[in-house]
This record gives structure tokens, C-alpha cells and sequence, in this order.
């Protein structure tokens, strides 16, 4: 199976596992996006756009200097791979590991076996032309394996869509973190609104007033 066209993108495509590996290992893949979901896979293009690429670095700046702020644990990942064999792979724009398990993945990691390593504390998915998806099935996906909170940037809206999984499996819409306690989605979601009148610098000394409070 090629990845010729564009329709052949953004697409979820009846495929096997080994189907989906192979393109995804192989090196013409290396500025793809790939997730494999209940039989099917997708690939996206990472984005190289200007306004997409600056509301990713906020929202790793709010998170990073949240945490920081807070003494939370925490280690982020961009754009990683997380595998499960046979089953699912996903690749969020952002991914963390908070608290206990900050530390859980080793440096040297590739791709993060799900087998081996636990699966992340929270997945962030910047949305602009994927926004359906990332409500839809790419949701649906994170809310199957049980990733204890999903948020989904409306990067149009300048808005963040967040989901928490609770112990007994019930999901709910949320606007404060529950892996990162305190932290209030509405203050992103202004960081994101300021980001586009000034600087990124001036935008983090804001969010380090609100923080602190």
C-alpha cells in the first residue's frame, strides 16, 4: 500500500498490523503522523505551518512552567510514538509523564513499547485541520486504552476541549487539569489569545503572574 496522494492522508484505512508498520517504519514516513486503531490506520502530516507551530510552543511553555512552578514532576514528549504491537499506535503532538511516573521511560527510548513502559499521564493534540478527528476517533482511542486526560487545542477557536478518565471508566469534560491539579484550562486558553498580539516571551510573563497568583 502507497502513500501517494493526499486522499490517501487523513484518512482511517482498513489495514493490518504489518501493513501499518511498514509504512510507518519506513524512512519515506519520517514526516508522518501515524495511528493504528481497531483494525485501521491513519496518517497525518506533522505540521510545519507558522500558526500551528506557535500554539504548540505555547502549550508546552504552560505546561513546562506550570510544572515547574508547582514542583510537579514531569517529563513531556513531541511528537513521540507510543506502540502497543498488534494493537494501537498513536502520536500525540504532546504527551507527558507526571508525578511517579515522570521518569518512567528511559533516554535511548525510539518508540515507546506500551508493553513495557506505562502509558503517558496526559496526550495533547493540537488541532487545526484534524480537528474532527481528534474529537472522533483519535478520542475514542486515547479513551480505550484509558489515558487518564486528553486535551484537543481548537487552535481556531483559541480553545482547549479536555477529557478526564476517572478510575471506574467514566469520562467527563473537564476545565482544570486532574494530572496537573490547580492548573485552569481558561488561562491557556488566554495565553493563547495573547500569544497572537505579542510575544512569546511576554505571553510566559504573564502566565508566571497567573501561576504564582
Amino acid at each position: 500500500m502507497m502513500l501517494q496522494t493526499q486522499t490517501t492522508l487523513d484518512t482511517w484505512l482498513p489495514a493490518t498490523w504489518e501493513e501499518f508498520v511498514k509504512i510507518a517504519d519506513s524512512p519515506a514516513s519520517a514526516k508522518l503522523k501515524g495511528y493504528y486503531y481497531s483494525g485501521r490506520m491513519r496518517f497525518e502530516r506533522m505540521s510545519t505551518g507558522s500558526d500551528h507551530s506557535k500554539d504548540h510552543t505555547i502549550i508546552i511553555l504552560s505546561v513546562g512552567l506550570y510544572a515547574a512552578l508547582q514542583g510537579i514532576p514531569i517529563n513531556g514528549h513531541d511528537g513521540c510514538s507510543f506502540r502497543k504491537v498488534g494493537f494501537d499506535e498513536f502520536q500525540p503532538d504532546a504527551s507527558y509523564y507526571i508525578g511517579d511516573s515522570a521518569d518512567a521511560i528511559p533516554w535511548g527510548t525510539r518508540v515507546i513499547d506500551l508493553e513495557q513502559y506505562p502509558l503517558p499521564n496526559l496526550v495533547i493534540e493540537i488541532a487545526d485541520t484534524s480537528l474532527a478527528d481528534d474529537l472522533g476517533e483519535k478520542r475514542l482511542q486515547y479513551e480505550d486504552l484509558g489515558i487518564p486526560e486528553y486535551w484537543i487545542v481548537n487552535v481556531q477557536a483559541m480553545q482547549i476541549l479536555a477529557f478526564a478518565i476517572a478510575p471506574d471508566s467514566s469520562i467527563r469534560r473537564i476545565r482544570e487539569s486532574q494530572m496537573l491539579p490547580g492548573l485552569k484550562l481558561e488561562i491557556l486558553e488566554q495565553a493563547l489569545q495573547r500569544s497572537r498580539q505579542e510575544t512569546q516571551s511576554a505571553t510566559t510573563a504573564w502566565l508566571m503572574k497567573q501561576f504564582r497568583g
